[in-house]
C-alpha cells in the first residue's frame, strides 16, 4: 500500500507541468484510481477523512501540492504587481516558505511599513534555519540582492520615513553578518559594520 501511494504522489508531482500528453496519462491514472476507490473519494470530499489510510494519503498529497500552486501563482502576482495582499494570502498559505516572507517583507519595506517589514525578515531567517545553515546563506544572498535592487531608488527618492530607513540598513547589515558567519570572509564583516553605522545614522 505505501509503496501505491508514494508512486501516485510522484507521478502527480512530476507530472504536474507536463505538456497534453503528460497531463492526460495522469488523468488517466487517476480517474482510474478514483473509480476503484470512489466510495471513499466522496466520504474524503465531504468530511476531510475516509476509512482508507491510503486514500487520505492522496487525497492529502493532492491538497498540499494544490495549495502549493495557489500560493505560488499569488506570489507571482504579488512581486508582480506589488501586491501586497495577495503576498501576505501566499505567505498564510505557506507560513514556512522564507522566499515568500522575504520577498513579503522587501515589499512592506518599498512601503514604508519598517515594522512589518523586520517581522517578516525576521521569520524568514527563523525559517530558513530550521532548514539547516545552507538554506540560511541563500536566505541571506536573496535577500542582500533585493534589498540592493531598492538602493537606487531610496538614493534618489530618500526613505518616507525613519522606521523604513532603520529597517533597511538593519537588514543589510543583519543579513551581510549573517554572510560573514557562514564565510567567515573580511568583506561581509565590513559591510555588517557599514550598514549597522548607516542604522544609526537614520534621521
Amino acid at each position: 500500500m505505501k509503496r501505491r501511494v508514494i508512486v501516485l504522489v510522484l507521478v502527480a508531482l512530476m507530472l504536474a507541468g507536463c505538456g497534453t500528453e503528460g497531463r492526460a496519462l495522469l488523468q488517466e491514472l487517476a480517474w482510474s484510481w478514483a473509480k476503484e476507490h470512489a466510495a471513499d473519494v466522496a466520504r474524503y470530499t465531504f468530511t476531510g477523512r475516509s476509512n482508507s489510510a491510503e486514500v487520505d494519503a492522496v487525497l492529502g498529497a493532492r491538497d498540499a501540492v494544490q495549495n502549493m500552486m495557489n500560493a505560488d501563482q499569488l506570489m507571482e502576482e504579488g512581486r508582480k504587481e506589488n501586491d501586497l495582499s495577495k503576498m501576505e494570502q501566499a505567505v498564510e498559505k505557506r507560513p514556512g516558505d522564507y522566499t515568500y516572507r522575504a520577498s513579503y517583507g522587501a515589499a512592506l519595506l518599498r512601503a514604508g511599513q519598517g515594522q512589518e517589514a523586520e517581522d517578516q525578515f525576521v521569520a524568514a531567517d527563523k525559517a530558513a534555519e530550521r532548514y539547516g545553515a545552507g538554506h540560511r546563506q541563500q536566505n541571506a544572498i536573496a535577500g542582500i540582492d533585493e534589498l540592493g535592487a531598492m538602493r537606487a531608488g531610496f538614493e534618489v527618492n530618500g526613505f518616507k520615513n525613519r522606521s523604513q530607513c532603520q529597517a533597511y540598513y538593519d537588514q543589510l547589515a543583519y543579513l551581510y553578518d549573517v554572510r560573514w558567519q557562514g564565510t567567515k570572509q573580511d568583506f561581509f564583516f565590513e559591510q555588517a559594520a557599514h550598514y549597522r553605522e548607516m542604522a544609526a545614522a537614520c534621521e
